[in-house]
């Protein structure tokens, strides 16, 4: 068995021989020796007498050594999943694989626990499955010798009858330690499963292209979705109720002339808190607009998280979720804050049924209104790219092509020795350093308003950088045409040396259907004029 150092299984014998060993379980039974195991259901033999010993209260449970992995202190990020059993905390990442968490307090029956002291996690396994067993504390190592052992036959009284199979009884009965059931509590209903993958024969799979995906919140979990499948991610428009109108299909939407339906994704996918139209919605709500084979549908998510990018093999096996829809999940990434996110397969949801549904009869009931629209039902098949637009005094937009991630403004930079007035100062990024530029400072615009700011994260050469904005706004889904050359610069109304670092003027209509005009930044030129800038002071000496 494996164990922290920090925290050894290990403690006094005295530690856990003064508690109160009452037993939430049943306590009548037959003895049997020990080495008789309980049959049934392709449970493996009971082959160690060696148990570690852990508390609830005054209650002390062994699990069989052989089944314990190792002991960790409960961590402090639990990602939750919905609709999952009472006794489930969520899932935590355990150095890259993914661990539900029961708490078994809950499990047992046992009333809540008084303060927020933290506990300590068993991490118990059986093949490809893992699980954490959350309790008060550790205790010892006990031998199954020195103990009469009772067995337990289940009367169907709950969970907890299930998970105890036995007592075992030190110095005549005066302390008793309940047996938990390794196999029994790896087979809970509606527990997450790992797939029979294991982490080396993921890590030999080719790493292939970098993808980019886009993080969000359906309400209480933390999904993703590959930009590539994403046309557009907006404010929510105005839903207006019609005949679609019914389980977790909102209304319809008009997006530039085409009509289509509007889900709510998190209603969908299954959790209890459901959106009610006429309810004003809030401005964080977004809106992900996707293509099926019938036309396009809006998801509205809680809200936007951030950009991020990964390969394939970094998105962790783990099927069999606890949510309603598990076979619309691909596995989990962990994103830049050890959170875990749900990543989402684009081409299933493409064909959901519902989803197929509900386009094709808002297409033949509603067909596109104008040019444009139908434009825009066409345009699958051109050339697509993707922007991130931001504000920094005016709108721009960057090729999300260009940006590895989106994070928010750490609220403590690293000072350099000697700054420039437009270096921010110096981000540590788990463990990389990265420069932050103050694009305001770098054109002399004014400072920004108080406010939360996000820092856009881009590679130029084999260095990373992160821009100070304002705001991220929106992502721009859109199509090669509707990419243009920069207009001349006395139509812009945009300071010249901005002018000189952008490459382009994106066409993108707003929710009241005018059209607007975006810079697209260049990076790498951002980056040039700054290194020029540095080198300024040394060419004047």
């Amino acid at each position: 068995m494996n164990r922290i150092p920090t925290d050894p299984l290990l403690l006094p014998p005295q530690a856990a021989a003064g508690q109160d060993s009452s037993c939430p379980g049943p306590v009548s039974g037959t003895a049997a020796p020990a080495e008789t195991g309980r049959p049934g259901g392709g449970k493996p033999q009971r082959k160690s007498g060696i148990y570690g010993s852990f508390l609830i209260g005054g209650s002390e449970f062994a699990i069989p050594v052989t089944s314990v992995q190792e002991v960790v202190n409960e961590p402090e990020d639990i990602s939750p999943v919905p609709l999952s059993p009472s006794y489930m905390l969520g899932l935590f990442n355990l150095r890259g694989k993914i661990i539900p968490i029961v708490d078994l307090r809950s499990l047992l029956e046992f009333p809540a626990a008084k303060g927020q002291q933290a506990g300590k996690v068993a991490i118990i396994e059986h093949g490809a499955h893992s699980i954490g067993l959350l309790f008060d504390g550790t205790g010892e190592v006990l031998n199954e010798k020195s103990a009469a052992r009772v067995e337990f036959k289940p009367n169907n009284r709950g969970v907890k009858d299930i998970v105890i199979e036995g007592v075992l009884k030190f110095a005549d009965g005066e302390r008793l330690v309940q047996i938990l059931d390794p196999h029994e509590l790896l087979n809970l209903e509606k527990l997450p499963r790992a797939d029979g993958r294991t982490e080396q024969e993921a890590a030999k799979s080719s790493r292939g292209k970098r993808r980019t995906c886009i993080s969000f919140q359906t309400g209480h979990t933390s999904c993703a979705m590959d930009l590539r499948y994403v046309k557009e991610v907006r404010e929510v428009p105005k839903v207006d109720q019609s005949l679609f109108a019914h389980g977790c299909i909102l209304g319809t939407a008009n997006l530039r002339g085409v009509i289509l339906p509007v889900f709510d994704f998190r209603s969908f996918l299954g959790d209890e808190a459901v959106f009610k139209l006429g309810t004003t919605i809030p401005r964080e709500r977004r809106m992900l607009v996707i293509e099926t084979a019938e036309g396009p549908i809006g998801l509205m998510v809680f809200s936007i998280d951030s950009i991020l990018s990964y390969y394939e093999d970094e998105i962790l096996p783990f099927a069999k979720l606890a949510l309603p829809r598990s076979d619309l999940v691909d596995g989990c990434l962990i994103d830049k804050d050890n959170r875990i996110v749900m990543m989402l397969d684009p081409a299933k949801l493409m064909q959901e049924p519902g989803f197929v549904e509900a386009a094709k009869s808002c297409q033949e009931i509603f067909p596109p209104e104008t040019d444009e629209g139908k434009a825009e039902s066409k345009a699958t098949g051109t050339s697509r790219r993707t922007f991130i637009q931001f504000t920094f005094e005016k709108r721009f937009a960057l090729d999300t092509a260009h940006v590895s991630e989106v994070i928010n403004r750490p609220q403590e930079l690293l000072e350099p020795p000697f700054s420039l007035s437009f270096v921010e100062g110096i981000i540590n990024l788990r463990g990389e350093l990265i420069t932050l530029l103050n694009p305001r400072l770098l054109y002399g615009l004014p400072p920004a308003k108080a406010g939360d700011q996000k820092v856009l994260i881009f590679k130029h050469d084999d260095q990373k950088f992160g821009i100070l904005v304002d705001s991220v706004d929106e992502i721009i889904m859109t199509t090669e045409n509707r990419v243009a050359e920069l207009k001349p610069m006395d139509q812009q109304n945009t300071a010249r040396n901005i002018t000189e670092d952008v490459v382009g003027c994106l066409q993108h209509a707003s929710l009241d259907g005018q059209q607007n005009s975006i810079l697209v930044l260049d990076a790498r030129a951002l980056v040039e004029r700054c290194l020029r800038a540095a080198d300024l002071p040394a060419q004047g000496d």
